[in-house]
């Protein structure tokens, strides 16, 4: 691998461990490589070009617009109805309400793509109810954390929609590929919780109270969640469980593209929220598109220069360098594989999520097709990795959003990630050993 290659990483990382902007520090990169390459009059040129097409395109539309469906899911307070019935299920178990977390994260994220989205909306939700009943702060973090990430992974995953589009994947069959995982993280997540609350969790001092108190405020939410009527809980929460049907429903069945399906519960939530729950406002509505704007805007930057540096990449050669360098050291294709995670793994460590994958995409996809791996299996394993990275510090964005919404130390919220990343780690290894969790699925479609 030329010199040239490795410099090109080394500076990359510069860059984006530099504290500049992931999006313009990409572009900027992006340019400077270019105009290395041939002029400065060519690179602004095709930096334009590029930032052009990469925006005319409906993967944006299809991120922003389930952007704003989270924004809506918020406002109508569908979440808040979902975790109720969770916790009118669960919640009278033994850390029952960390299992209700995790379920209604799962619903949630099914409905808006978004770790970040589904880690701090859940958050405001669960964290004063999960203290209530006396979870330490270590184990709410490990419920949050790892509910929250499930946006990752349960379609429709935005990390999919631009997988897909990078690598001109069908987005139907990366949704299907995506289930299975994502209900076996669900009930890896939930058996992790219980095993582990014995020991790090409930009525543990570390909540500053003493040991009637918890008692005294399990019981308590014991006895609400039985005197609660299943029932009533369900028909509350059916509008926000019907709208992962409408969305993954109508793509499996060819009804509507990625991009309508996210119109479609876009429609479908502010129907909800000002007809049937009656908690939608024209004040909340226009909070909900300011806030979806600014993310869209710093997702849109990041696409922008993620695309004007991935032409760079490949007018550059580095991804056919890369492709030599493994044929050269003649892998097998289980050390290989080993070997790129490891790689992702640590890379995550650092980086943020989009940057990760305009970064690895280009370079890894023609290891895929040259490996003779299937894109689809493949697709999954990148996003198990990805998820590792939203929650491995000292990058890990979901980390520091459960930190400022809980107000917990950083510490005890890495301390309680452990129980996810082991987790995911885990589902990891079951992937690479049984690709027909992540294949099945899609030869359905």
């Amino acid at each position: 691998m030329s010199f040239f290659v490795i410099g090109f990483v080394v500076v990359f990382l510069l860059v984006l461990l530099s504290g500049f902007p992931v999006g313009f520090g990409l572009g900027f990169l992006a340019m400077g490589l270019l105009a290395c390459y041939t002029d400065l009059d060519m690179a602004m040129t095709t930096s334009v070009e590029k930032a052009y097409a990469s925006i005319d395109s409906s993967i944006l539309v299809t991120v922003s617009l389930f952007v704003l469906a989270a924004q809506l899911i918020s406002e109508s307070g569908m979440g808040k109805r979902l975790f109720d019935a969770a916790k009118v299920f669960f919640g009278k178990f033994h850390s029952g309400l960390g299992i209700a977390t995790i379920a209604s994260s799962g619903v949630f994220s099914a409905m808006t793509g978004s770790s970040f989205v589904s880690a701090s909306t859940m958050g405001l939700i669960a964290i004063p109810e999960l203290r209530k009943a006396g979870y330490s702060d270590t184990l709410i973090s490990a419920a949050i954390t790892a509910g929250g990430s499930l946006g990752a992974v349960i379609p429709p995953s935005i990390i999919l929609i631009v997988y897909g589009y990078l690598t001109d994947e069908s987005i139907g069959k990366l949704f299907a590929a995506g289930m299975i995982p994502g209900i076996l993280l669900i009930i890896l997540y939930s058996i992790g919780i219980h095993l582990c609350s014995g020991s790090i969790g409930l009525n543990n001092p570390e909540n500053s109270r003493d040991k009637k108190n918890q008692f005294s405020d399990s019981k308590t939410q014991t006895l609400d969640s039985e005197n609660m009527d299943k029932f009533t809980a369900l028909k509350e929460a059916f509008w926000g469980l019907m709208a992962p049907v409408i969305i993954l429903g109508g793509i499996y069945l060819g009804i509507f593209t990625a991009s309508e399906a996210a119109a479609m519960v876009v429609a479908y939530c502010i129907f909800i929220g000002f007809l049937v729950y009656r908690t939608l406002t024209i004040k909340k509505l226009w909070a909900a598109l300011i806030a979806s704007a600014n993310v869209t805007a710093m997702v849109a930057m990041i696409i922008i220069g993620g695309a004007i540096l991935g032409h760079v990449i490949v007018f550059g050669r580095i991804p056919q360098e890369f492709l030599e360098f493994v044929v050269a050291c003649d892998f097998s294709p289980l050390l290989l594989l080993i070997l790129i995670n490891i790689i992702l793994f640590v890379l995550g460590m650092f980086l943020e999520v989009l940057a990760l994958v305009y970064l690895a995409i280009p370079l890894i996809h023609p290891v895929v097709l040259h490996m003779g791996w299937d894109n689809i299996w493949f697709a999954i394993i990148f996003l198990i990795n990805v998820n590792l990275a939203l929650i491995t510090p000292p990058m890990g964005g979901v980390l520091f959003v459960v930190s400022q919404i809980g107000n917990i130390s950083i510490e005890k919220v890495i301390k309680g990630a452990v129980l996810p990343i082991g987790i995911l780690i885990l589902l990891l290894i079951f992937l690479i050993a049984f690709p027909p969790i992540a294949t099945w699925l899609p030869n359905f479609i």
